[in-house]
């Protein structure tokens, strides 16, 4: 009843709402004893109240646009207000209780200025909301951070792996890149020029997880302390612990998929995959060999089994890989199309068999073993069986043969030294 002892925002009353009705409220028209009102002011002798009026309590400079939430924060600062209402788009009013007369057939149809996908009462009706203090702020704190404390450790995992893919591939593809460059097989080296743009990108993709996870953090430590001050503070930390988590919610899932186009799968089935060699010629099966040729997907990190069931993956495209490696550290390239090999004769130990192989003519056995890739740098171009077996795909100089390779390179010498 006093409008110069009300001081807004300076005490948080309450910390919730909820919409009540959309009525045409008797206190909007008659019970503003000190606003534009004032001369239609008829609740002296019925209640001794009046109602409290946004735009009369707080500056020009200072008005926000209105949306529910801004009548909201406003309102639940003025002492013994139990409800708010707005109506027209723009104009809030705060008030003890409300009354609903006989109105017109008009709607609450206006959409609030600052937010179009809500109303803010009609030209003549309010819409009204009421206000209430359950006192569950540091609860609602402590939810959010538990399940801000869920997403971070799903989060910081696959952007450690991520990472980790990143910089392999990084480092590997240009280590590689070198080497096979300083030897003259340029296809080997294009192929590691793409490692390291698509490591690029997955760098990239894990460094906004990791900023995303940055924030959650910093976001969590404040809320270490449980409640903050006031309510308001509680709140508005628990609205950004929960924007925060869901934007590591979302990095987590934008990771995920990063993971599985750049990380091979830990499942090894290189069972089905030969030395492309043994569809040229079974003389050189055994020597190491890179490949070129249309890429069924972006290169991936991963041992030579791991390549195997990368292909897998990609059905009905992948027809083969080229695995390279500098020691532990290995690269696949999944081809749908081969169209160039170049194989080493001169290898003396650092060459990569992905098998024992049988003698010359023979199938090999899917019951043989793997063998462990040698320290190094090792490579092996291997085809999917299924797709090459009884073919022979040395180049044809009639260019008839589509399955053919274009161009089979006999090189004579050793892999290249790191």
């Amino acid at each position: 009843m006093t409008p110069s002892a009300i001081t807004p925002y300076a005490t948080t009353l309450k910390d919730g709402f909820s919409m009540v009705t959309c009525a045409k409220d008797e206190m909007l028209l008659n019970a503003d004893k000190h606003g534009d009102g004032k001369f239609s002011y008829t609740m002296g002798s019925v209640s001794n109240v009046s109602i409290v009026h946004y735009t009369e309590m707080i500056a020009k400079e200072d008005l926000k646009t209105m949306t529910i939430e801004v009548c909201y924060g406003f309102c639940r600062t003025i002492q013994e207000m139990e409800y708010f209402g707005i109506t027209n788009g723009r104009d809030c009013y705060c008030t003890p209780y409300f009354k609903q007369i006989a109105g017109d057939s008009s709607d609450c149809d206006a959409p609030c200025d600052g937010d179009p996908t809500t109303m803010c009462g009609g030209k003549s009706k309010s819409n009204i909301f009421e206000m209430h203090h359950c006192g569950n702020t540091a609860e609602d704190l402590a939810t959010a951070d538990s399940l801000a404390d869920t997403s971070l450790v799903a989060l910081s995992a696959v952007e450690a792996d991520v990472a980790a893919a990143g910089a392999s591939m990084q480092e590997t593809g240009a280590k590689l890149q070198e080497a096979f460059g300083q030897v003259g097989d340029p296809v080997a080296a294009g192929n590691c020029q793409k490692a390291k743009e698509s490591a690029g990108d997955v760098v990239h993709a894990a460094e906004a997880g990791a900023a995303a996870a940055e924030t959650l953090t910093a976001l969590r430590a404040k809320a270490a302390g449980g409640a903050l001050d006031t309510i308001e503070a509680t709140e508005e930390l628990t609205v950004s612990i929960s924007k925060a988590t869901e934007a590591a919610d979302a990095q987590k899932l934008a990771l995920t998929k990063i993971a599985k186009t750049a990380i091979a799968p830990t499942t090894n089935t290189a069972i089905q995959y030969y030395p492309v060699m043994y569809f040229v010629d079974k003389d050189f099966v055994d020597m190491p060999s890179t490949c070129g040729g249309d890429l069924a997907a972006d290169p991936l990190v991963g041992d030579h089994g791991n390549c195997a069931a990368a292909c897998d993956n990609v059905v009905g495209e992948c027809v083969g890989y080229s695995y390279m490696a500098d020691g532990a550290s290995g690269l696949c390239f999944l081809f749908s199309k081969f169209t160039s090999v170049t194989y080493y004769t001169g290898a003396k130990g650092a060459g990569f068999l992905q098998r024992e192989m049988p003698l010359k003519g023979e199938m090999p056995s899917k019951e043989m073993p793997s063998k462990e890739a040698p320290a190094g740098v090792t490579a092996q171009c291997s085809a999917k069986l299924s797709a090459f077996e009884g073919a022979n795909i040395t180049p044809q100089g009639s260019g008839k043969c589509k399955g053919c390779l274009k161009e089979l390179t006999k090189a004579d010498r050793d892999l290249p030294a790191m």
